[in-house]
């Protein structure tokens, strides 16, 4: 990767998977909060300036202000789960360099249409853009990448797909293009493409367009960034000035289901971005999928209404209740242990009784007894009891042992 971004010529540079790791916990840290960007990290976002928000509820609040909703400054999205990965067509991710042979290009296009031959639409027919769309969205390699003039769309692409299991993935991505500014260069106007063909009910549901890298060019944001700087538009050094056109928004990636359910009450979902089978299929799972989701957290918020009822302390004003024989059976218990040695006179264990009782059922859980770590607590509480009232450190923990089993005789003969 270059020391530092250049002026006028521009390229994504490529940096190794461990570098990525390093840097992947903390790139958020140092993104700038919307609307306000920085170009925080080369590998990570490419050239594209970048800004964070603090949840997708943001996203949807900030996608209603005034320069998203521009009659003349109209913007086009891409949503894409990998916090880190780079604006690129589907051929052109199949070389190494991003950078597609336009024999190779052309090759392909020629196949498509000979396998297209009795197989439903006849594309022979079709222009070269509208062939490499219709092909884009069944499958085919092509140099286009999909956007939507929809934010709410690009934030459903965004979130749609769960993290493969291992993959740190701390944000996932909207990306920001400005179709007007573009469409108003007459060197760039070509890039952007709008299939007119009916047989693309897919694009329609998605409020779906293309962009088209030029040729020559190893992706489309390279070739947009020296567009606006040879005709010194932008002042490239600038991501505020840069982010007019071109930006990259990170959305924390949590909460990812409730994201998914607001925006199925905005009738966003598979069965309506993909009216075919295909999303029929993967509305159903997806309600499948939602359906175990709600039950997982219903079993696990049970489970911690239990854990609370279990833990909770018996009421200290249960001490009033009690009769005054285990108040007595204290009193014998001690005696036999303190006043014996002449440490203690009967009439103080008849004051400390109470306060023992008292401690036992502010500290004790409804099943201590089943809780070595519960059951510890509460001798410390004993331990501690004795020694604040003069009582040795050998006595003290003797008497603490005695009144640890003599509450759980009692416990387990309450529980039989």
């Amino acid at each position: 990767m270059p020391e530092e971004r250049p002026r006028q010529t521009f390229d994504l540079g490529r940096t190794n998977k461990v570098e990525v790791e390093v840097r992947r916990r903390s790139h958020l840290d140092r993104l700038p909060e919307y609307p306000d960007f920085g170009f925080a990290n080369e590998t990570i976002d490419g050239l594209i300036p970048s800004c964070k928000v603090e949840s997708w509820e943001k996203f949807i609040e900030i996608m209603r202000r005034p320069e998203h909703n521009l009659a003349r400054g109209e913007m086009v999205y891409r949503g894409q789960r990998g916090f880190d990965w780079h604006l690129s067509s589907t051929l052109s991710r199949m070389y190494a360099s991003g950078s597609v042979p336009s024999a190779h290009q052309t090759d392909l296009l020629d196949q498509f249409r000979l396998a297209m031959r009795g197989r439903g639409l006849d594309v022979s027919k079709l222009e070269e853009e509208e062939i490499w769309a219709f092909g884009q969205h069944h499958g085919l390699r092509t140099p286009l990448i999909d956007w939507t003039k929809s934010p709410y769309v690009a934030l459903f692409f965004a979130f749609s797909e769960p993290d493969p299991d291992g993959m740190q993935n701390p944000s996932r991505a909207v990306f920001c293009l400005n179709m007007a500014a573009i469409r108003a260069d007459s060197d760039m106007r070509d890039w952007i493409f709008e299939p007119t063909h009916h047989e693309n009910a897919r694009l329609v549901n998605q409020a779906g367009l293309f962009t088209v890298t030029p040729a020559g060019s190893d992706n489309i944001v390279s070739a947009l960034l020296n567009n606006l700087s040879e005709s010194e538009v932008i002042n490239p050094d600038d991501p505020n000035d840069v982010g007019k056109y071109v930006s990259k928004i990170h959305i924390p990636n949590v909460n990812r289901h409730e994201c998914l359910n607001t925006l199925r009450k905005m009738n966003i979902h598979h069965a309506n971005l993909f009216p075919d089978p295909g999303g029929a299929s993967q509305f159903c799972n997806d309600w499948l999928t939602r359906i175990i989701e709600a039950e997982r957290i219903d079993a696990e918020e049970a489970q911690r209404a239990a854990e609370k009822t279990r833990l909770k302390k018996y009421d200290p004003a249960e001490i009033a209740r009690q009769p005054g024989e285990e108040r007595e059976q204290i009193v014998t218990l001690l005696r036999g242990v303190l006043t014996g040695r002449s440490l203690v006179r009967v009439g103080t264990l008849r004051e400390w009784a109470p306060k023992i009782s008292s401690l036992y059922y502010q500290e004790a859980t409804r099943d201590w007894p089943n809780h070595p770590s519960t059951m510890a607590a509460l001798k410390v509480t004993f331990r501690r009891f004795f020694l604040s009232n003069g009582i040795d450190k050998e006595m003290a923990e003797i008497c603490a042992r005695r009144m640890i089993g003599f509450y759980r005789e009692k416990w387990t003969q309450a529980n039989d």
